[in-house]
Protein backbone atom coordinates (compact mmCIF):
# COMPACT_ATOMS: atom_id res chain seq x y z
CA UNK A 1 0.00 0.00 0.00
CA UNK A 2 1.32 3.65 -0.81
CA UNK A 3 0.66 5.83 1.78
CA UNK A 4 0.25 9.38 0.92
CA UNK A 5 0.92 12.21 3.70
CA UNK A 6 0.06 15.90 3.62
CA UNK A 7 -0.36 18.65 6.39
CA UNK A 8 -3.82 19.46 5.24
CA UNK A 9 -6.66 18.47 3.50
CA UNK A 10 -5.58 20.79 0.10
CA UNK A 11 -2.35 18.77 -0.07
CA UNK A 12 -4.26 15.59 -0.51
CA UNK A 13 -7.34 16.87 -2.06
CA UNK A 14 -5.93 15.95 -5.81
CA UNK A 15 -5.04 12.01 -4.21
CA UNK A 16 -8.16 11.60 -2.69
CA UNK A 17 -10.13 12.58 -6.14
CA UNK A 18 -7.83 9.56 -7.73
CA UNK A 19 -9.01 6.96 -4.73
CA UNK A 20 -11.37 4.42 -6.54
CA UNK A 21 -14.06 3.03 -4.28
CA UNK A 22 -12.67 5.22 -1.35
CA UNK A 23 -13.48 4.48 2.16
CA UNK A 24 -13.14 6.45 5.63
CA UNK A 25 -11.33 5.53 8.48
CA UNK A 26 -10.41 7.43 11.54
CA UNK A 27 -7.13 6.02 13.20
CA UNK A 28 -6.16 6.93 17.21
CA UNK A 29 -10.06 8.68 17.49
CA UNK A 30 -8.81 11.87 16.06
CA UNK A 31 -7.64 11.54 12.42
CA UNK A 32 -9.40 10.77 9.09
CA UNK A 33 -7.96 8.26 6.82
CA UNK A 34 -9.27 7.59 2.96
CA UNK A 35 -8.29 4.30 1.40
CA UNK A 36 -8.66 3.21 -1.98
CA UNK A 37 -6.80 2.13 -5.12
CA UNK A 38 -4.92 4.79 -7.29
CA UNK A 39 -3.70 3.38 -11.14
CA UNK A 40 -4.40 0.04 -9.08
CA UNK A 41 -2.31 0.36 -6.48
CA UNK A 42 -3.48 0.01 -3.12
CA UNK A 43 -3.34 3.78 -1.58
CA UNK A 44 -4.02 5.71 1.73
CA UNK A 45 -4.36 9.06 2.08
CA UNK A 46 -3.92 11.16 5.08
CA UNK A 47 -4.29 14.92 6.29
CA UNK A 48 -3.43 16.82 9.31
CA UNK A 49 -0.54 15.72 10.16
CA UNK A 50 1.96 18.87 11.22
CA UNK A 51 5.15 18.63 13.11
CA UNK A 52 7.52 15.84 13.02
CA UNK A 53 6.10 14.29 16.22
CA UNK A 54 2.96 13.85 14.89
CA UNK A 55 4.22 12.50 11.78
CA UNK A 56 6.14 9.67 13.33
CA UNK A 57 3.07 8.73 15.87
CA UNK A 58 0.65 8.35 13.19
CA UNK A 59 3.19 6.67 10.64
CA UNK A 60 4.17 3.80 13.71
CA UNK A 61 0.44 3.28 14.22
CA UNK A 62 0.23 3.21 10.26
CA UNK A 63 3.10 0.75 10.12
CA UNK A 64 1.81 -1.28 12.89
CA UNK A 65 -1.82 -2.04 10.83
CA UNK A 66 -1.12 -1.65 7.79
CA UNK A 67 1.92 -2.98 5.31
CA UNK A 68 3.22 0.21 3.45
CA UNK A 69 5.47 -0.35 0.82
CA UNK A 70 6.24 3.47 -0.28
CA UNK A 71 5.75 6.77 1.85
CA UNK A 72 4.94 10.01 -0.24
CA UNK A 73 5.05 13.56 1.40
CA UNK A 74 3.61 15.98 -0.11
CA UNK A 75 2.13 19.79 0.26
CA UNK A 76 4.12 23.54 0.75
CA UNK A 77 7.36 23.91 1.33
CA UNK A 78 9.55 27.44 2.04
CA UNK A 79 12.86 28.04 -0.30
CA UNK A 80 15.50 28.96 2.09
CA UNK A 81 18.35 28.58 -1.19
CA UNK A 82 17.97 31.96 -3.15
CA UNK A 83 17.64 30.55 -6.71
CA UNK A 84 14.35 28.51 -5.77
CA UNK A 85 11.04 30.22 -6.75
CA UNK A 86 7.70 30.03 -5.67
CA UNK A 87 6.08 27.16 -8.19
CA UNK A 88 8.90 25.27 -8.09
CA UNK A 89 9.03 21.71 -6.69
CA UNK A 90 11.78 20.10 -4.15
CA UNK A 91 12.27 16.52 -4.08
CA UNK A 92 13.94 15.60 -1.36
CA UNK A 93 16.88 13.82 -2.00
CA UNK A 94 17.51 14.19 1.70
CA UNK A 95 16.57 15.08 5.29
CA UNK A 96 17.86 16.78 8.42
CA UNK A 97 15.93 17.50 11.84
CA UNK A 98 16.60 21.48 12.28
CA UNK A 99 15.04 21.20 15.71
CA UNK A 100 17.18 19.18 17.54
CA UNK A 101 20.09 20.25 19.93
CA UNK A 102 21.95 17.67 21.46
CA UNK A 103 25.70 19.28 20.81
CA UNK A 104 26.01 19.50 24.77
CA UNK A 105 25.21 16.13 25.87
CA UNK A 106 26.43 13.85 23.56
CA UNK A 107 30.03 14.32 21.91
CA UNK A 108 30.09 14.09 18.48
CA UNK A 109 26.55 14.99 18.10
CA UNK A 110 26.36 18.38 16.34
CA UNK A 111 22.93 20.23 15.19
CA UNK A 112 19.94 18.77 13.87
CA UNK A 113 21.05 15.24 14.84
CA UNK A 114 19.66 12.56 16.72
CA UNK A 115 22.56 10.85 18.59
CA UNK A 116 22.65 7.36 17.40
CA UNK A 117 21.35 7.89 13.80
CA UNK A 118 22.98 9.79 10.91
CA UNK A 119 23.05 13.23 9.98
CA UNK A 120 21.00 13.44 6.98
CA UNK A 121 18.17 10.92 6.14
CA UNK A 122 18.74 9.99 2.31
CA UNK A 123 15.77 9.32 -0.19
CA UNK A 124 16.45 6.15 -2.30
CA UNK A 125 17.84 7.16 -5.98
CA UNK A 126 15.43 4.83 -7.56
CA UNK A 127 12.47 6.78 -5.87
CA UNK A 128 13.79 9.89 -6.83
CA UNK A 129 14.09 8.42 -10.57
CA UNK A 130 10.57 7.03 -10.65
CA UNK A 131 9.00 10.30 -9.23
CA UNK A 132 10.85 12.97 -11.39
CA UNK A 133 9.87 10.96 -14.56
CA UNK A 134 6.43 10.93 -13.58
CA UNK A 135 6.46 14.71 -12.62
CA UNK A 136 8.15 15.24 -16.02
CA UNK A 137 5.05 14.10 -17.72
CA UNK A 138 2.54 15.94 -16.06
CA UNK A 139 3.91 19.29 -14.17
CA UNK A 140 5.16 22.22 -16.48
CA UNK A 141 6.82 24.06 -13.37
CA UNK A 142 10.87 23.39 -12.53
CA UNK A 143 11.58 20.52 -9.91
CA UNK A 144 14.45 20.29 -8.41
CA UNK A 145 16.08 17.84 -5.81
CA UNK A 146 17.00 19.08 -2.43
CA UNK A 147 17.86 18.85 1.08
CA UNK A 148 15.29 19.31 3.32
CA UNK A 149 15.53 20.97 6.48
CA UNK A 150 12.63 19.80 8.87
CA UNK A 151 11.87 21.94 12.05
CA UNK A 152 8.30 21.93 13.99
CA UNK A 153 9.06 25.34 14.97
CA UNK A 154 10.31 27.22 12.24
CA UNK A 155 8.23 30.14 12.14
CA UNK A 156 9.25 30.89 15.70
CA UNK A 157 12.69 30.20 15.48
CA UNK A 158 14.56 30.93 12.02
CA UNK A 159 17.85 31.76 13.35
CA UNK A 160 18.30 28.05 14.41
CA UNK A 161 17.10 27.23 10.96
CA UNK A 162 19.63 29.30 9.18
CA UNK A 163 22.25 27.63 11.40
CA UNK A 164 21.48 24.39 10.32
CA UNK A 165 21.29 25.40 6.71
CA UNK A 166 24.69 27.34 6.86
CA UNK A 167 26.35 23.66 8.50
CA UNK A 168 29.12 22.93 6.39
CA UNK A 169 27.76 19.41 6.03
CA UNK A 170 24.24 20.26 5.22
CA UNK A 171 25.28 23.08 2.36
CA UNK A 172 27.36 19.96 0.61
CA UNK A 173 23.90 17.88 0.49
CA UNK A 174 22.48 19.45 -2.08
CA UNK A 175 22.87 23.33 -3.49
CA UNK A 176 18.94 22.98 -3.04
CA UNK A 177 17.79 23.88 0.41
CA UNK A 178 13.99 23.76 1.32
CA UNK A 179 11.68 23.89 4.72
CA UNK A 180 9.20 22.32 5.76
CA UNK A 181 7.33 20.95 9.24
CA UNK A 182 6.63 17.02 8.73
CA UNK A 183 9.58 15.33 6.70
CA UNK A 184 12.35 14.59 9.30
CA UNK A 185 9.72 12.82 11.40
CA UNK A 186 8.68 10.71 8.23
CA UNK A 187 12.03 10.43 7.50
CA UNK A 188 13.34 8.68 10.89
CA UNK A 189 10.39 6.35 11.30
CA UNK A 190 10.44 4.83 7.42
CA UNK A 191 14.10 4.44 7.67
CA UNK A 192 13.73 2.69 10.65
CA UNK A 193 11.11 0.13 9.13
CA UNK A 194 13.19 0.07 5.88
CA UNK A 195 10.51 1.78 4.21
CA UNK A 196 11.09 4.18 1.10
CA UNK A 197 9.92 7.71 1.10
CA UNK A 198 10.49 10.72 -0.46
CA UNK A 199 8.54 14.20 -0.19
CA UNK A 200 7.34 16.09 -3.05
CA UNK A 201 6.83 19.56 -2.27
CA UNK A 202 5.93 22.76 -3.99
CA UNK A 203 7.48 26.45 -2.79
CA UNK A 204 5.10 28.55 -1.51
CA UNK A 205 7.46 30.99 0.15
CA UNK A 206 11.46 32.03 0.05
Amino acid sequence: MILIIGSNHDDVLYYESLLTNPEEVVILDKYHVFTGRIANQEAMVIQDVYTSIVSSMLLMHIIDKFVISLIINVGRCEAITESLEVGDIALSQSVVFGDVDQIAAYKGTTLGQIPGYPRAFNVDKSVIQNISKSLEKIVEHKFVNATFISSSFFRQNKEQVRDVAKDEYVSLLNKYIVLDGESAGIALVAQLNKIPFISVKVVEAK
